[in-house]
């Protein structure tokens, strides 16, 4: 068979053709590096990058080394099985042997097609098993078949030796069991002031899975030693304490001014052991800053948790225990960045309210109250000390005095202070307070508390119109004289609040004119409105629409005597209705809903 190929590829690529070729213009490449583990099967690809003229056909020999791999398969490559004007070439002969195989093929003996100038074509893929570990080279080669294969192309009907690139593949073996011992990143605080701070932190290991090399997993240990350095100008370990899921026999650990050690063997009899398919944190430690290297510290320092194998006497190496035998861990190292902060002294904000208050839109008169608030900012998670309990305080309250007038401001805390005193002024308020001159009462305000009532009403004519009118409550530091500030007393010292200003919305409401007396809505007075209201209350009559027009006796009630005041008035010289009467007006507040009750 090889040789008749042979004198059959001679006829075939003999010729006296004199165009000329240039070889690095066609590039034969064993594709690689691969990959692959014992045992595994590996896909190899030849490919033909045409860079030079139409070729007609070709021939080489894959050569590889047979201690690391052994020859499954060799089948065509996508461009090869459809050179042929979409089909397979019409000569195509290929042979295995125990060194690699060989390849012959003539795209058309008609010359009918060629592969034109193009990269990447794919010619075979030879597949593999990985035998042994190591590194094997697969190459393009001339000593395969007897008489044996060259590696050519044919172009015009000439044979060109292309340039030959070879291939790697990598035979990995099954790796022993690997694991990764990680100390933690973080941010920890400490007391910018002093330099103290404190922090625990929780160290962990896990296994990698290698699982698709062929080795097992997960695999399961009998102990571990670990051994953490840290600068021992920044932080100091006071305590260290494994974390395992039970209660080993052996747990030894020492605690040293740059780091620390620990060592672990889960059962003396080997009967409890642990895999760590997941990380698992297997120590916490717990450590204090070093005051004298961080006092008045105000940018964040950065400092490192580092696996070494130098602490102790003798040195403690960081390994895990797996079937009696020690192995290395990989190491991921941490790191924690030490940032200060301030206790803060006690704030507190004063509040304001924000409300909408009705006024009587025909008159453009109002009287209402509005409560004001103290409440205290819970800074103890920044270390402060909540609440704290306050002595007194004082506030100034601002309005627009074009349209509101404080009338009066009042104390109400839950107890009687010692001294409690307001100031009233056009455009606002203000008030001091001492709870006790001996300090006997304090007062804290961990929630909101109203300790401020002030009376205030709209200025008269400063209102009119169908639309709302919002104005503020501002707090002002500028009342009196001497001005009066708003402070919060703590501990004998004044603290500032944050004032939360305040909104009204004056809101307009009207009340209907009507003639008290006319319920029937016909805009008279007579026995007509006596029968109406007996219909209505007793017959299921209809309703009126103004309350206050059928209440004749203005006793605010509309009942049977409203009947009997009207009949009286009409017909025995009783008593004649109140205001609004006999004319059409408003009253304020009254209950009257309809304007088809006057003229």
């Amino acid at each position: 068979m090889l040789r008749s190929f042979s004198l059959f590829m001679l006829t075939i690529f003999v010729s006296f053709f004199t165009t000329s070729v240039e070889a690095q213009d066609f590039v034969l490449t064993v594709d690689g590096p691969a990959t692959g583990s014992l045992g595994a099967s590996i896909d190899q690809s030849v490919i033909f990058d045409n860079n030079g003229d139409a070729v007609a056909g070709w021939s080489y020999g894959v050569c590889h080394d047979t201690a690391l791999l052994t020859l499954t398969d060799v089948v065509d490559g996508a461009t090869t099985a459809t050179v042929n004007g979409g089909g397979a070439p019409d000569f195509n002969q290929v042979n295995s042997f125990a060194g690699g195989y060989t390849v012959g093929v003539v795209i058309s003996f008609t010359g009918g097609a060629s592969l034109p100038v193009s990269t990447g074509n794919e010619l075979n893929v030879g597949t593999y098993t990985c035998d042994n570990e190591g590194t094997s080279v697969t190459s393009l080669c001339d000593t395969l078949g007897s008489p044996p294969v060259e590696t050519v192309v044919v172009v015009n009907g000439a044979s060109v030796v292309p340039v030959q690139n070879d291939g790697n593949t990598e035979i990995q073996g099954v790796p022993d069991p690997q694991y990764t011992i990680t100390a933690p990143s973080d941010t920890v605080t400490f007391d910018g002031n002093t330099g103290v701070g404190a922090f625990t932190a929780a160290f962990s290991i896990t296994e990698v899975d290698n699982s698709a090399l062929g080795a097992p997993f997960p695999n399961e240990t009998q102990g571990f030693s670990l051994g953490l350095g840290n600068d021992s100008t920044l932080l100091t370990p006071i305590a260290i304490s494994d974390t395992l899921p039970f209660s080993a026999d052996f747990g030894e650990s020492n605690l040293l001014a740059d780091g620390w050690t620990i060592g672990v063997v889960y059962s003396f009899t080997g009967a409890t052991t642990l895999a760590f398919d997941a990380p698992l944190d297997v120590v916490s430690v717990d450590y204090d800053t070093v005051p004298g290297s961080l006092i008045g510290s105000v940018d964040n320092v950065e400092t490192s948790l580092t696996w070494i194998n130098t602490l102790g006497t003798p040195p403690v190496e960081n390994v895990l225990v797996v079937n009696g035998g020690s192995i290395a861990p990989i190491f991921e190292d941490g790191a924690i960045t030490l940032e200060p902060f301030s206790i803060p002294d006690p704030e507190f904000n004063f509040n304001a309210p924000s409300s909408t208050v009705n006024y009587d839109g025909n008159s453009g008169s109002a009287s209402f109250s509005a409560a004001f608030s103290i409440s205290e900012v819970d800074n103890s998670a920044l270390g402060a000390d909540f609440p704290n309990p306050s002595q007194g305080f004082s506030m100034g309250m601002g309005n627009d005095s074009a349209v509101l007038e404080p009338t009066a401001v009042t104390a109400t805390l839950p107890f009687d202070a010692d001294f409690a005193e307001g100031g009233i002024f056009p455009d606002g308020w203000t008030i001091g307070v001492v709870y006790s001159f001996t300090g006997g009462e304090t007062l804290s305000f961990e929630n909101a508390l109203d300790v401020v009532l002030v009376e205030y009403s709209t200025v008269a004519g400063a209102l009119s119109g169908p639309d709302a009118t919002t104005t503020n409550l501002s707090w002002t530091g500028a009342l009196g004289s001497p001005p009066v500030d708003n402070v919060v007393v703590v501990n004998g010292s004044s603290i500032e609040p944050t004032l939360n200003d305040g909104t009204l919305t004056l809101q307009p409401v009207f009340d209907i004119p009507f003639i008290r007396g006319n319920c029937n809505g016909d805009n008279k007075v007579n026995i007509a409105d006596g029968i109406w209201i007996l219909n209505e209350l007793f017959l299921q009559g209809p309703s009126g629409t103004c309350f206050a027009a059928c209440d004749a006796n203005d006793d605010n009630r509309y009942d049977q005597a409203d009947a009997i005041f009207i009949i009286a008035y009409r017909l025995q010289d009783g008593p004649m209705p109140a205001a609004p009467f006999p004319d059409c007006g408003p009253v304020a507040g009254a209950n009257c809903d309809a304007t088809t009750n006057c003229p």
